[in-house]
């Protein structure tokens, strides 16, 4: 299978190309390294330092005659998002359906969407979210996410294999602890270099956590599932902030107390996903375990 990744020296979208490269897939990766890093992708991948919003994109994708498109590029921060809507819109609004535009141009059959399930429904009506939930955002970055998804839903064609996955709380290795979005990683770093950790809020609003190869197994389930609609990605479980850092503490031996500041806006207080439709139509559960997980982000980070 020849795939496209865009977005994918990132941090989630690198460890969707390592499943593919294990499958023998051949791999094109685009992507222009503002939050990236090249060192993350494996050897044998086909890569662009192009911004999704290049013109070249066409002629690369056209070229490449790709099976796949799986679409990881984004502004990925809510905060970022509140403090600059319009640059929010214009990455992951307009870049995508360029990037979406290039994809149908080219004739491909499966085009996968990475969105967000934890910005996208809002301050939640019930626990846990399904995909029936109603989208009601909060944040610029959850409403510009749910808007690509709605144009591409209403463009692609039925010829189009459209999976749009939802993603809760992602982390695990290559997460950039020096980021706006990220709270395991930003917490384990900051413990590690013995610095005071800052909670937003009182700490006791709840997020689904999950880890990171668990999402490149969904993606590549859907690849082999040929699955269309929407699908939440989570371990539908939800953790508060304080019990987080609780755990990461002890793994770390961090001894200093929290620092507590107001509430970040844009952020919702409670969320946590439904999966099981993930489990009935893709056969994915989440494997790795918040205390696993916690483990391995850990002895990533430490050795740097």
């Amino acid at each position: 299978m020849k795939v496209i990744l865009t977005g994918g020296a990132g941090f989630i979208g690198s460890h969707i190309v390592d499943k593919l490269m294990e499958r023998g897939e051949e791999v094109l990766v685009i992507d222009d390294l503002s939050s990236g890093d090249s060192r993350n992708l494996p050897t044998g991948v086909e890569f662009y330092n192009l911004n999704i919003a290049d013109r070249k994109i066409t002629n690369i994708v056209t070229k490449f005659s790709a099976d796949a498109i799986i679409h990881c590029a984004a502004q990925a921060s809510v905060l970022n998002s509140m403090k600059d809507p319009v640059f929010d819109a214009e990455v992951n609004i307009l870049h995508g359906l360029k990037i979406f535009n290039s994809a149908i141009q080219s004739g491909i059959k499966s085009y996968i969407y990475l969105n967000t399930g934890g910005a996208l429904y809002g301050e939640p009506e019930y626990l846990p979210c399904d995909e029936e939930h109603p989208i009601a955002p909060i944040s610029p970055y959850g409403l510009s996410k749910w808007t690509l998804e709605t144009y591409i839903n209403l463009l692609a064609p039925k010829s189009v294999d459209f999976t749009s996955l939802r993603l809760a709380n992602v982390y695990g290795p290559r997460q950039d602890p020096n980021g706006e979005a990220g709270v395991v990683a930003i917490f384990i770093q900051k413990m590690l270099n013995q610095e005071d950790v800052t909670i937003f809020g009182d700490g006791e609003q709840t997020r689904d956590f999950v880890y990171v190869q668990d999402v490149a197994e969904s993606v590549t389930s859907v690849l082999d599932k040929r699955v269309r609609g929407y699908i939440n990605i989570g371990s539908g479980l939800g953790i508060s902030v304080n019990d987080i850092f609780h755990k990461l503490s002890a793994e770390t031996g961090y001894r200093k107390k929290p620092i507590y500041t107001p509430d970040r806006p844009g952020d919702v207080r409670h969320i946590y996903l439904n999966v099981s439709k993930a489990k009935s139509d893709l056969d994915w559960i989440a494997r790795t375990s918040i205390g696993e997980g916690v483990k391995l982000t850990i002895n990533a980070l430490r050795k740097g």
